[in-house]
């Protein structure tokens, strides 16, 4: 009897065993998170034009900008520019829409035919591995593309260049400093 016994509890155990072990059960866990818009852009250092180049000496051309372009003393700048979605990038003057010499206005005035307190400059953001387009302000305004839109995100070591040219300024600018200030923007514009 014992040994029946004995029998009966361990067919009753191995049984049991199986029953137990599919007792389970789960549940689904959702998981989420969101990022939020973010526009970054490195300060660049002030452009200068220590000395606008003219035209010296006598003739039809005397004092007006030389042919071409000219470059900031400082050239081109390398700063970067990152945003994590389509963000718009834009450039324009806050102050004068051009090098202003306030103090030659009426230096300028005295031959406003032939003489100007305003320089007309450009401001190219170029991206270095093709994120956006390339980015052409003009504070003349012709032929200015001054907002670009990436078609998506973008980190970009992007070449700065701040430049005058003579198509934009057509007649003499006057003797004196000339100043400005530009902003450029990312994200909503």
């Amino acid at each position: 009897m014992k040994k029946l016994a004995l029998v009966a509890v361990a067919t009753t155990a191995m049984v049991s065993s199986p029953a137990f072990a599919d007792a389970t059960d789960s549940a689904t866990l959702d998981v989420s998170a969101t990022v939020a818009d973010e526009c970054s852009i490195e300060a660049p250092a002030a452009f200068e034009f220590a000395s606008v180049n003219i035209n010296q000496g006598a003739g039809a051309n005397a004092l007006l900008l030389k042919n071409g372009s000219q470059n900031a003393d400082s050239g081109t700048q390398n700063i970067y520019v990152s945003c994590n979605y389509a963000a718009q990038i834009a450039a324009k003057s806050t102050a004068n829409n051009g090098l202003l010499n306030a103090a030659g206005a009426s230096l300028a005035a005295n031959d406003a035919a032939d003489f100007t307190n305003l320089i007309h400059y450009r401001i190219e953001l170029t991206s270095n591995d093709g994120s956006f387009s390339k980015l052409d302000y003009r504070t003349k305004g012709t032929g200015s593309s001054p907002t670009v839109t990436p078609g998506g995100a973008f980190h970009d070591d992007a070449n700065l260049r701040v430049y005058i040219d003579r198509d934009d300024t057509q007649k003499r600018p006057v003797a004196g400093a000339y100043v400005d200030t530009a902003v450029i923007t990312l994200g909503a514009i």
